[in-house]
């Protein structure tokens, strides 16, 4: 009998980096066969992580969506994201990944939403394929990090921040305007609150499941805090912590076999049986009915 799966590994960076901790830049070839076999089970990052598939074939599932990858397709995955990729056969292409420090992702005052919409969006991911023009640009920018890092010529860290920079402008522009965030739609104080309240909830969703709380923790009405989030997202504040317990109890009914009482214990739920109501109401299926109907499916 196979060993019960109950956990989902986390990778560091430092797994990845031969050289600098902080940003790294590879073919995937390059990475060697443990690349490969690691992949292959449900794991998470706790570093931004781009891949770039240029030739092969493989199947990646992202939290619970599953991708047929076509040729020059890019996959954009958050900190914490669990996915996992099946190779049919041996792929060709690039990995990106880096620190939050490196890019400061969160903090609106050091970087556009153009760069973080990549990252932190309703779908909690993006997948982008490009065409041939397109392919030229980035593989211009990938070959200039890459020759950047080897040489680590003076400064080398600065060019490398802009070219990475420019590469997710790029990006973001063939994403569409889904992902722009722009000075018109999001005055900087609002946009400001509602990134802290994001991060907020990366942080303290298992324990903390009302508006009221995280409008406490930001200092506004909870009122307010459902403005904003309306405003810049589309959906309430009450609905991005109940999405982020529902993205969390999925990972887990899809790639663990926990039970569900023990993944609501995990997440705070002082109930099983109000999670389990919880998590129908908003999914339209039981967490058994999930679970078994997310394994049949792939």
């Amino acid at each position: 009998m196979a060993d019960k799966r109950n956990h989902i590994e986390m990778v560091s960076l430092p797994a990845y980096a031969h050289a600098a901790p902080g940003f790294v830049v590879s073919g995937l070839c390059e990475l060697g066969e443990d690349f490969f076999e690691c992949n292959t089970a449900p794991h998470r990052h706790d570093f931004y992580t781009i891949y770039w598939i240029k030739k092969g074939k493989l199947v990646h599932t992202i939290d619970t969506v599953t991708h047929e990858v076509k040729k020059n397709t890019l996959f954009f995955l958050a900190p914490g994201q669990v996915h996992k990729m099946t190779f049919s056969e041996k792929v060709e292409g690039y990995m990106i990944a880096f620190q939050d420090a490196f890019m400061c992702l969160k903090d609106q005052s050091q970087v556009s939403g153009i760069n973080s919409g990549l990252f932190f969006n309703n779908q909690f991911s993006s997948v982008i394929t490009l065409d041939s023009e397109q392919e030229k640009d980035f593989e211009a920018l990938v070959i200039m990090m890459m020759k950047e890092l080897a040489l680590r010529e003076p400064d080398y860290e600065t060019a490398v921040h802009g070219l990475l920079r420019y590469f997710l402008v790029l990006a973001s522009r063939i994403k569409g305007n889904s992902v722009i965030i722009t000075p018109e739609q999001h005055v900087a104080h609002n946009s400001s609150i509602f990134l802290r309240f994001k991060n907020l909830i990366e942080e303290k969703y298992k324990e903390l499941k009302n508006v009221s709380d995280y409008a406490d923790l930001l200092h506004i009405k909870p009122v307010l805090l459902n403005e904003i989030s309306k405003q810049l997202s589309g959906i309430t504040a009450g609905e991005h912590i109940r999405n982020r317990i529902i993205l969390e109890a999925q990972r887990y009914l899809f790639n663990t076999d926990l039970s569900a009482k023990e993944i609501a214990y995990d997440l705070g739920f002082d109930d099983p049986h109000y999670f389990s109501r919880f998590f129908k109401k908003y999914t339209n299926q039981s967490p058994s009915e999930f679970k078994e109907l997310s394994r049949t499916g792939v």
